[in-house]
């Protein structure tokens, strides 16, 4: 895996990419500042709010991950396309922290980033991510899947303009796998336009 730097008027793109550079005709216009809004534990109260209406009162909350692209949370994620489409690790768009990832499609198929989680024995899940999509509408998938059928536990899917801010994304889902693969995928289109979209700040809350 290589690192590569791109120049943008806004500033410099640092990212690394098993399938080549995230294209640099994915970049912000100036009149469209970075957004910052909250932290993670913002998406966890979200995300706690959401549970809020289908927990029992004896049950119990668990954090089951808190995953921002940072440090070596990066190792867990993988990208991966059908298509003329990339992916890679980036730091121009961030929700949080410093480091996000991106995914982009320039042809029918999608462009994915995804990783593994193992869950603990739980009755209900919450799983959320911040997603920030630039130059066009798009389709994204908030996906849940069972790896080893590669079947939807759960799935969620939105369709957010290309001037949408970081838009949280959630799905929910009861009694099912512990191992799971969480992934969000950008679906391209057959017209050639260029789509690109930033992911950040993943959450998982699991209710015992």
């Amino acid at each position: 895996m290589r690192s590569i730097h791109f120049s943008t008027p806004l500033r410099k793109l640092s990212v690394r990419s098993p399938n080549g550079p995230v294209p640099a005709t994915a970049q912000r216009s100036t009149g469209r500042p970075a957004r910052r809004v909250g932290a993670v534990a913002v998406l966890l109260g979200l995300t706690a709010a959401l549970l809020a209406g289908t927990a029992s009162p004896a049950s119990a909350a668990i954090i089951t991950v808190r995953d921002g692209f940072e440090g070596t949370q990066a190792a867990n994620w993988s990208f991966s396309h059908v298509g003329n489409g990339t992916g890679g690790l980036s730091s121009l768009q961030t929700h949080t922290g410093v480091r996000d990832g991106f995914i982009s499609m320039r042809s029918a198929g999608f462009s994915s980033v995804g990783r593994r989680v193992q869950l603990p024995a739980t009755t209900s899940c919450t799983a959320g991510i911040w997603v920030n999509p630039v130059l066009a509408t798009q389709q994204i998938n908030f996906e849940i899947i069972e790896p080893n059928s590669f079947t939807y536990v759960a799935l969620k899917t939105v369709v957010l303009s290309g001037s949408a801010p970081y838009t949280f994304v959630s799905t929910q889902w009861n009694h099912g796998p512990r191992d799971v693969l969480v992934r969000v995928s950008l679906i391209g289109n057959s017209n050639g336009t260029q789509l690109g979209t930033w992911v950040d700040d993943l959450g998982i809350l699991c209710h015992t």
